[in-house]
């Protein structure tokens, strides 16, 4: 998808984003509490990427329970980092905000945490690929990575019966399935689980795990060890 239509796509989705997602996505609400969980239990001043930060919304969960940290919020959009900045004033001082497309603009270095919500689906596989080597080499040694995304089964008749599955969940909420399933095949490029630990693994990470999955939406982890 061109850089425009992806500008023009979020930026109208930002003043209502979160209401959105729950429509969207399957148990929206209950993968922050997953997320949540898989971050560090050690209170200490963490520096975090929130790369497609979107609203905010991850990187209040690493202020709740994470409250020492940093974190920088990079998204493509104006509108999106403007609504963050509104929805986490009260952290003033403890987060900066970076616009640019991750996937030509540098994304900075020296993280403890990267944590990257339904954002690396834009990248085709060849980007993608390439991206999990930078996200690796922009991590501290003993740094996590946390992943929540889009995804495809490797057998094509499950694949099918997950979008069905995620069809009906969307119609239930009131939304039309058709058209968000027409967006997603026009813009996104979903990967199996199984190249996503293969391109980590070679990007050097280890550690890699499928911590909570879902019909086509899964949360994963990895670290650099070394």
């Amino acid at each position: 998808m061109e850089q425009n239509k992806v500008i023009q796509h979020f930026a109208k989705q930002a003043d209502d984003y979160e209401k959105l997602m729950t429509r969207l996505v399957p148990q929206y609400l209950e993968q922050h509490q997953i997320i949540y969980t898989l971050l560090p239990n050690e209170d200490r001043h963490y520096r975090v990427l929130d790369l497609g930060c979107g609203n905010g919304i991850l990187s209040e969960l690493v202020f709740q329970k994470l409250p020492c940290s940093y974190i920088v919020g990079f998204d493509l959009t104006e509108n999106m980092l403007k609504a963050y900045g509104q929805k986490l004033s009260q952290y003033s001082g403890s987060f900066e905000l970076k616009q640019g497309d991750f996937r030509t603009d540098p994304i900075g270095d020296r993280y403890d945490i990267i944590i990257v919500g339904l954002t690396l689906h834009h990248l085709n596989w060849e980007e993608r690929e390439r991206f999990y080597k930078i996200l690796f080499s922009s991590l501290n040694y003993g740094g996590f990575f946390i992943a929540r995304d889009i995804i495809i089964d490797e057998n094509k008749d499950v694949m099918e019966d997950q979008y069905g599955y995620w069809k009906e969940f969307m119609k239930s909420k009131g939304e039309d399935p058709d058209l968000w399933y027409s967006k997603h095949i026009e813009k996104d490029h979903p990967m199996t689980l199984s190249d996503h630990f293969r391109w980590l693994e070679q990007a050097g990470f280890s550690k890699i795990a499928c911590q909570w999955r879902l019909y086509n939406f899964a949360i994963t982890t990895a670290q650099r060890k070394n």
